[in-house]
């Protein structure tokens, strides 16, 4: 895999596009692409909830007991949105089908209270009250995925206080416990993915205190191999994986808030990950999301930083590279993004999250990748 070092970007940064947005450009509301999501909103989940073939939105407000689901109106914007209860400081959301009725449900961590909140849904983007989950010491991420290969989503749940991820084992729509086990200290954010190509779900958890991975492979007994530890770099936060160099294995991209950089990991194919690259950023980054920006085939990612209001875009090379593209302006602290085509042309966009402006705006992707506002403003 092809290292992408410091030098070769800041040789690169003369000829870096860069684009500036005010955060919230246009109107705000159904029909706009600028949404107030609540107080401090924390993380975000993209999945086409109504089955109208559009991706939209779930957002929790960390610091406001509430999650915001925004129904994409298929040009950028929001056909409507509606905030459901949640507990005591909701910071991650994932979705899923819980109860094998065929549609999306959703499944929120609630860290002050301690507990999930689990919320069916309809079918139409619209869901119950929900179910609480409790007795969870300080759950900060949930994870979907099917660990004993039954056909239901399992839940992985990482609890920061006891420095464990709990596996909750789907009992036909209702989550039971059925094992945990011990990761870093001070885990944060989660990730699914198949490091070892046995086709059983993989986790991986960031430390914050040990500044390190927490590789758990999933057996096709439904359970976990013991955690082995790889080091990252200071702070770690969110995590994506995907094919950097085309080999058929599993790489990784993880951010390291302390470092200024997006760490680059290349996979074995049998569980191991290697140290690969370094993706320097401006300061403090937070956010990240991968997809095919340009159209050539090879994955690409965008990362968002809370603290400088310059976020990057860097282009994949197909053999493990990454090159700096495009940087985005945007005067807010972006915590998380995600990339899903808004408006049905081919081309991922950006929908970006502001804790301080307690609110999401999407942006247009050109297939180039660039981003832009959507035409009228954010629409």
């Amino acid at each position: 895999m092809r290292r992408a070092g410091a030098s070769a970007l800041a040789a690169a940064a003369g000829v870096v596009a860069a684009v500036a947005v005010a955060w919230g450009t246009g109107a705000e509301g159904p029909g706009h692409g600028h949404q107030h999501t609540g107080l401090f909103p924390h993380a975000i989940a993209a999945a086409d909830l109504n089955g109208d073939g559009i991706p939209d939105l779930v957002v929790p407000a960390a610091a406001e007991r509430k999650v915001t689901v925004l129904l994409g109106d298929g040009r950028g914007g929001f056909a409507s949105t509606r905030s459901y209860p949640a507990g005591v400081g909701p910071t991650w959301v994932d979705v899923g089908d819980w109860d094998g009725d065929g549609h999306l449900d959703l499944a929120v961590t609630n860290t002050g209270g301690g507990s999930l909140s689990l919320y069916a849904g309809d079918g139409r983007g619209r869901f119950a009250a929900p179910r609480e989950v409790g007795g969870i010491g300080g759950p900060v991420a949930v994870v979907a995925l099917d660990a004993n290969r039954d056909g239901r989503p399992d839940l992985a749940v990482v609890q920061a206080l006891e420095s464990k991820v709990l596996l909750l084992e789907n009992q036909r729509g209702a989550f039971r416990p059925a094992a945990s086990y011990a990761v870093g200290r001070g885990p944060h954010i989660a990730l699914r993915a198949d490091l070892d190509a046995d086709g059983a779900p993989d986790l991986v958890v960031g430390a914050f205190a040990r500044h390190t991975l927490s590789v758990l492979l999933g057996r096709k007994d439904g359970t976990f191999a013991a955690a082995r530890e790889v080091k990252v770099g200071r702070f770690p936060h969110y995590m994506v994986s995907g094919d950097w160099n085309r080999d058929g294995r599993a790489d990784l991209a993880v951010v390291c808030a302390g470092e200024d950089a997006v760490m680059l990991f290349e996979g074995d194919g049998a569980g191991n990950l290697a140290k690969s690259g370094r993706l320097p950023t401006e300061a403090n980054p937070h956010g990240l999301a991968t997809a095919d920006l340009d159209g050539d085939g090879r994955a690409d990612l965008v990362v968002s930083t809370r603290s400088s209001g310059t976020h990057g875009v860097f282009l994949g090379s197909g053999q493990g590279g990454f090159t700096e593209a495009a940087r985005l302006r945007i005067d807010a602290d972006v915590i998380a993004v995600a990339l899903a085509d808004l408006d049905r042309d081919g081309a991922p966009d950006l929908v970006a999250v502001s804790a301080s402006h307690h609110s999401v705006m999407t942006l247009r992707g050109d297939g180039k990748g660039g981003f832009a506002p959507f035409p009228g403003g954010t629409r």
